[in-house]
């Protein structure tokens, strides 16, 4: 079943509960839209566009903390509480199996739109002669957001060969100093350059695939923090999404409103901080509220996949985000 990350954990609240946690660690907010679009004019009556990127980038790290400043009382007096989760049972192959199979689903999608890719040679000839496609592999940093960071490596189909970074996706995915800059800007010029020289719209697309979630409490003028960590397999919200790079050189882009998550069983989670491995139950998912001044606490969770059931689940997640990033597409 299909659902949203915000669904996913809705269980955390009677979790959190059934912890004794109070109720201030509730999450709230409001209901995002499937997709968010910037610059719709760019996207519709498309016949033709040159896919110049398909990127998947898979969490394999992850971090989420939360603090409390004590308010008036100052010093961090209710603690950080900071959860680190790792990815594993799942390699290489598996990453590079789920690319290829989610750019079928791309394009796919595509073909249903009436839109038909033209020959990656043609995209592939207006690559600047500074700009060099990635290593499948490539490790990058997920720019820190919601109190949240990570590391990904990164996997381009054998359609194209590589990942590429745009400049555009700079705000998702971060890290490698002033040569990795030079190479996302080299990458964005690529792309409008063959747009402008072909008039065809070049498209780029970004899927940012996470592992674990986590609800966390605190804030300056709280006296307490507390995480709740649990395996979530999910396509990311804002950080997915697909770019359109028009002949007049305007940019549009499609973001996914809000995580694609898909329930299901796919590995175990456990609570690794000690040494050997334990179920991570509802409470030990729980970094519990931190008394004392300047207290801090930290638990270490793997994720270790079941390579089958987690490359199910990601088709099953690859195929319903894509469908979300296309259908604004359209040759009418």
């Amino acid at each position: 079943m299909m659902i949203s990350r915000r669904q996913a954990m809705g269980t955390g609240v009677a979790a959190l509960a059934a912890a004794s946690l109070p109720s201030w660690a509730e999450a709230k907010g409001k209901a995002k839209p499937p997709v968010e679009i910037k610059r719709p004019e760019l996207l519709t009556g498309l016949s033709q566009v040159g896919i110049f990127a398909f990127t998947v980038a898979f969490l394999t790290e992850r971090k989420a903390s939360a603090k409390a400043g004590g308010g008036l009382l100052g010093g961090g007096f209710g603690g950080k509480s900071t959860a680190r989760s790792a990815l594993v049972g799942v390699g290489d192959s598996d990453f590079q199996a789920a690319t290829d199979a989610a750019y079928a689903h791309f394009a796919a999608q595509l073909a249903a739109a009436g839109i038909a890719p033209v020959d990656y040679a043609s995209v592939a000839a207006h690559h600047d002669s500074n700009f060099k496609l990635l290593e499948n592999g490539h490790e990058r940093d997920l720019l820190e957001s919601r109190n949240a960071s990570g590391k990904a490596r990164l996997f381009g189909p054998g359609a194209i060969g590589a990942p590429i970074q745009l400049q555009e996706w700079g705000d998702a995915l971060t890290g490698g100093g002033f040569n990795f800059a030079r190479h996302m800007i080299f990458a964005s010029q690529s792309a409008k350059a063959f747009a402008k020289a072909s008039g065809v719209p070049a498209i780029a697309a970004l899927l940012v695939v996470d592992f674990a979630d986590a609800e966390t409490y605190g804030g300056a003028f709280r006296n307490s923090s507390a995480v709740k960590v649990d395996s979530n397999l999910a396509i990311m919200g804002e950080r997915s999404r697909i770019e359109i790079f028009a002949p007049n050189g305007k940019t549009g882009r499609i973001a996914l409103g809000d995580d694609v998550a898909t329930s299901g069983d796919f590995g175990s989670f456990d609570d690794s901080t000690s040494g050997g491995h334990k179920a991570a139950e509802t409470v030990a998912n729980v970094i519990g509220v931190l008394g004392g001044i300047g207290s801090n606490k930290s638990r270490r969770y793997t994720m270790t996949a079941d390579p089958v059931r987690w490359r199910s689940g990601l088709d099953e997640l690859s195929r319903e985000a894509l469908t979300r990033l296309v259908q604004p597409l359209s040759t009418r």
